[in-house]
Order: C-alpha cells, then sequence, then structure tokens
C-alpha cells in the first residue's frame, strides 16, 4: 500500500508539471511563472523517486519471501540484506538533493537560479541514483529463477510463473533507458537551438528542456508503472479467477465441491427406495462389502423406513 501512495503522489506530481510548467511547448514561449513550476518538479522529483522505487522492489521481495522464504534459506538472507540497502539507498538519496542548491528555494528561481544552483553536483547524484535502482532491479530480476525451476510442477507452468516474477522487476529495461538519456542529454549543454540562442533567457535555461518531457517525465513515469503492474500480476490472476468461476457458475474451490457432490449424490442413491432390499428394507449399498479404508459416507442420523 505505501508503493501506491508514492506512485500516486509521483503521478499527481508529474501531471501537474507537465500541465503547468508548459512541457512541450517551444522554450522561447514559456513563462517565467512556468519555468519555476518546471524547476520545482526537478526538485520535488529528486525526493519523491527514491522511497517510491525503493518500496516497489520491498513489496516485491516480501512477495518472494512469502513464495520462497521457507524453503530456500538464501531467500530470506537476500531479503534482508535488500532490505537494508533499500533504506540506506532511501537515506543517502533523501539528504544529497540538499545541497544542489544553497539556499534551496532558489533552485526554482529562473532568473537567479544560476548562480546558486550546481548543475553537475545534480547530474552525479541523479547518474549515481539511477545507477543504484538499475542494479537492484536487475538483482531482483533473477533472484527468483532458480526456486521457480526447481518447483515440481510442468514446465510450461514454470515458465509461466517465472515470467510472472520477472515482470515485478522489468522496470530494469525502462531504467537503462532512462540512465542512458539522462547521461546523453548532458552533454548537450552547448547544444542550443539557434532559434531559443535569440533570447536571453536561453542564458538561464538548460537547453535539455526542448525534449525534457520525452527524456525524464515520460521513461520516469513509465518505470514504476510497469514495476507496479508485475507486481499485481499474482493478484491480478487471483482476481480473474475468481470472477470467471463466478461468471460461469463454478465455485472458487471447485475440487472440494466436486466432492461434496459425489458425496450427496451418492447418499441420495443409496436412499433411493429402489435400492432397498425387499425383505429389510436395508439399503443394498450397505449390504455390500465395506469400503476401502479413507472413504467415508455421512448419512442422516435417521434413515426413513418404508412400510
Amino acid at each position: 500500500m505505501p508503493a501506491y501512495l508514492f506512485y500516486i503522489g509521483w503521478t499527481a506530481m508529474a501531471a501537474y508539471v507537465n500541465l503547468h510548467a508548459g512541457v512541450g511547448k517551444p522554450l522561447w514561449e514559456i513563462t517565467v511563472p512556468e519555468y519555476s513550476v518546471w524547476f520545482k518538479g526537478i526538485i520535488g522529483s529528486a525526493w519523491l523517486y527514491p522511497p517510491m522505487s525503493a518500496l516497489i522492489r520491498v513489496s516485491i521481495l516480501l512477495f518472494y519471501r512469502r513464495m520462497f522464504g521457507k524453503a530456500y534459506k538464501f531467500i530470506n538472507f537476500a531479503f534482508w540484506i535488500l532490505l537494508a540497502l533499500q533504506a540506506i539507498y532511501v537515506i543517502v538519496n533523501s539528504i544529497l538533493p540538499i545541497f544542489i542548491c544553497r539556499p534551496l528555494y532558489k533552485a526554482w528561481h529562473p532568473i537567479e537560479r544560476p548562480k546558486y544552483f550546481n548543475n553537475w553536483y545534480y547530474y552525479w547524484i541523479e547518474v549515481a541514483m539511477y545507477s543504484t535502482s538499475m542494479a537492484f532491479d536487475w538483482i531482483i530480476l533473477v533472484l527468483p529463477v532458480y526456486p521457480v525451476l526447481k518447483l515440481h510442477m510442468p514446465f510450461r507452468k514454470r515458465v509461466g510463473i517465472a515470467v510472472i516474477f520477472m515482470l515485478g522487476a522489468a522496470a530494469s529495461i525502462v531504467a537503462c533507458y532512462k540512465l542512458g538519456i539522462f547521461v546523453e542529454q548532458m552533454t548537450r549543454f552547448y547544444q542550443v537551438n539557434p532559434e531559443w540562442a535569440k533570447y536571453e533567457m536561453s542564458l538561464l535555461i538548460p537547453p535539455q528542456f526542448d525534449e525534457y518531457g520525452k527524456t525524464f517525465w515520460i521513461p520516469s513515469q513509465l518505470e514504476p508503472t510497469v514495476a507496479l503492474i508485475g507486481t499485481s500480476l499474482p493478484a491480478i490472476r487471483s482476481i480473474f479467477t475468481k470472477t470467471e468461476n463466478a461468471n460461469t457458475g463454478r465455485p472458487y474451490f471447485s475440487t472440494k465441491a466436486r466432492n461434496l457432490k459425489s458425496a450427496e449424490t451418492s447418499t441420495q442413491h443409496i436412499l433411493h427406495p429402489s435400492n432397498k432390499t425387499a425383505s429389510t428394507g436395508i439399503p443394498t449399498s450397505l449390504n455390500s462389502e465395506p469400503t476401502k479404508r479413507g472413504n467415508y459416507l455421512e448419512l442422516h442420523d435417521t434413515i426413513p423406513l418404508t412400510t
């Protein structure tokens, strides 16, 4: 649940920034107040991303531990190690953004920002954070492979379960793309659009902002979305199974229901008048040889006798 709350907060922030900061418009058409919202979104994302991504990974690890922890000790060991590393990851990446700009509130003032904001410090802490996050995602990606392959079930089902588990960490693919595009974009400091260079604001606004929606906000939104979908797949599958059984009229515990139905049918067969002997009125099935051990049939305390 905490992961979903942080995800909702991240999504709300991303939607607000993209709608009110002029993201996607030509840079020379964006107003100073819109740039202020833009920079606030950058600072907010630096603090919101670490706990959101860490909580998503914790939810995946808890699922692994519940599934394999009792059978495989190394899963428990890996769980506690990775859980501790997630805590360190959040603490460190919650402290580092404080030093991006001093005083911090100058970070979202477009005119004053270049005097106080350390662009290269921001670049390196973001690269370190995305690299660490990507490493965690790849570890979680391969962690359940061995236990799944050892499951005693048909190979096809084992492959299906492995795919479900791996989708929980499939955000690592998006994380790789986001890290790569972020590094590539930071080399564009001196590649200024000629049209944008005609304006004085081009001396204050990073030139990478002309593609910021595609290079930052879309990958940053896609990564947690893919991770949450993968994490939720087992629960979603269970919901669909229950819904399908409800629509077809079959109870969810179909095996137990079939056994009870079989017992009920057998009881009705024994108590049917045509199955009683003429002399005693006792069901013929009760005169036969005892059933095999373990096969029991529960009858009513009173069997109505016919005259």
